[in-house]
């Protein structure tokens, strides 16, 4: 109590001494015009708007992301695939491997949720983002040779292989630390900064490419100084407080306590086979994901070969729009998302990907530049709603006990897309000659018109939506439960 009320006055002072110092020097207009503003945009961000007892946790984490994202915006699809194309001039399986491996990464899930018991969450998170660090070091002194392809592809793998692991160990940790009621507007703040940095860091990188003084070798430079950065988040992460750590460690070492069911084979093929209807959501989500997945790798390689644009604007459109569009539209998704089932949210937000599809084919077809820009954002669009449905869609399928199994389902699928997509995405694209027997079956590729197929897919999925709507509709229309 002693050691909280010294450190409560200290924070006090310090504010008094600032504000006496500096703010009541500023003159009034520069006070009014900007001072205030950045305030009034911070103010959501501090901790002292979260709840009490979560705001310890809260100002470790807030540290933490403020500077882990720049790393980790090293090995996003967008942002490496980029890299390896015009620096590396990797081949299109390299572009396919380097963009499936956020999707094939969610194969891991079950692999970690298991590795994970019985250890502490947070030391075990420190711990995997240093290793994402080395990672990322490690892509910095990859030759541009087929030996740094390969070394490339590796780290970015083991990269989003350990992201994955994070993903499962902050569950646990967010669960104990925030509340329920405050937990989603901790977790969209945290967001928010993640995709700034994120975003803001594959820009940097951008400007820096574009030196051509530095040969293509500039993004050595960043991905040193993220990872070296990168430690100071790794060290915060390391002093959060997993409330309730004893018990939860307790609990997942008596083998014979009655723990709550996790989301094994098992328990995910039984849960499809006697839930029809999520079966059935599955299968249209199935369609819907397939062709954003496989859409990414091909759009790189196409990209290059049908505009060869500069690195900032190459990272604009693949990783940038993406990302921070979404940011704009998510309000909009959230208040749609909350005044209906997932089913038929699906139904009305799947048409986004149609429309980014079928501009992504008319801005090749047309090599409009301006056109591609449009259709990355109506993009980012579908990015927004997609983020809340991914995250929130299966709690309208599952109680409160079998969450975890719903998500575990999806997750999985979700690296089956990633497993598959991108390569087909790719084999569509630039074609291949397929050798059976004595015979060889030469598959013509697709070129642009890839994308119009993708456009197609997508109308296929929502249709498939629109059809379990009109099938089980009067069943979903009642107010959802709080499970």
């Amino acid at each position: 109590m002693h050691k909280a009320a010294t450190l409560a006055s200290r924070s006090c002072g310090a504010a008094a001494w600032f504000d006496t110092l500096i703010v009541q020097r500023l003159p009034p207009l520069f006070l009014h015009q900007i001072v205030q503003p950045i305030a009034r945009v911070l103010r959501p961000f501090a901790p002292s708007s979260m709840p009490r007892m979560s705001r310890p946790a809260y100002r470790w984490e807030l540290l933490s992301v403020s500077f882990m994202p720049m790393a980790l915006a090293c090995v996003e699809g967008g942002t490496i695939g980029v890299i390896a194309r015009k620096a590396f001039d990797a081949s299109d399986l390299v572009i396919a491997i380097l963009t499936a491996a956020p999707a094939l990464s969610q194969l891991t899930s079950m692999l970690w949720a298991h590795a994970l018991r019985g250890t502490d969450r947070v030391k075990a998170i420190a711990r995997m983002q240093r290793y994402i660090l080395c990672c990322v070091a490690f892509i910095a002194f990859a030759p541009f040779t087929a030996v740094g392809q390969g070394m490339v592809v590796a780290a970015v793998l083991a990269a989003r292989c350990t992201m994955a692991g994070i993903m499962v160990a902050r569950a646990d940790v967010w669960r104990a630390n925030y509340p329920r009621h405050a937990r989603a507007r901790i977790a969209g703040r945290l967001a928010m900064i993640i995709t700034l940095i994120n975003s803001s860091s594959a820009l940097m990188i951008g400007a820096i490419m574009d030196i051509t003084s530095l040969g293509g070798h500039g993004f050595r430079f960043f991905y040193v100084a993220a990872s070296l950065l990168g430690l100071i988040g790794a060290w915060a992460f390391s002093h959060i407080r997993w409330r309730g750590r004893a018990v939860h460690l307790a609990v997942e070492d008596d083998h014979t306590s009655d723990a709550p069911t996790h989301a094994t084979a098992s328990a995910m093929f039984n849960t499809l086979r006697s839930d029809r209807a999520y079966r059935r959501f599955m299968s249209a989500q199935f369609v819907l994901g397939f062709s954003n997945l496989a859409a990414p790798a091909p759009f790189i390689i196409a990209l290059e070969y049908e505009f060869a644009p500069s690195y900032t604007k190459a990272l604009l459109l693949t990783q940038v729009l993406p990302m921070l569009v979404p940011l704009i539209a998510i309000p909009f998704w959230a208040r749609l998302l909350d005044r209906m089932h997932i089913v038929q949210f699906r139904v009305y937000h799947s048409w986004t990907f149609v429309v980014a599809n079928a501009l992504i084919f008319l801005a090749f077809l047309t090599d409009s530049l301006a056109l591609m820009f449009l259709a990355r954002f109506v993009l980012g669009i579908g990015f927004g709603g997609g983020m809340l449905a991914w995250n929130l869609g299966h709690h309208d399928f599952a109680t409160r006990e079998t969450a975890g199994i719903y998500m575990g389902i999806h997750a999985t699928l979700t690296g089956v897309r990633g497993a598959i997509g991108p390569f087909v995405g790719v084999l569509l694209y630039s074609g291949a000659s397929i050798v059976i027997g004595t015979s060889t079956v030469a598959l013509p590729p697709l070129g642009a018109y890839t994308f119009a197929l993708f456009a197609a897919a997508s109308a296929v999925g929502a249709m498939m939506f629109a059809r379990l709507y009109r099938d089980i509709g009067p069943d979903l229309r009642a107010p959802r439960a709080d499970h």
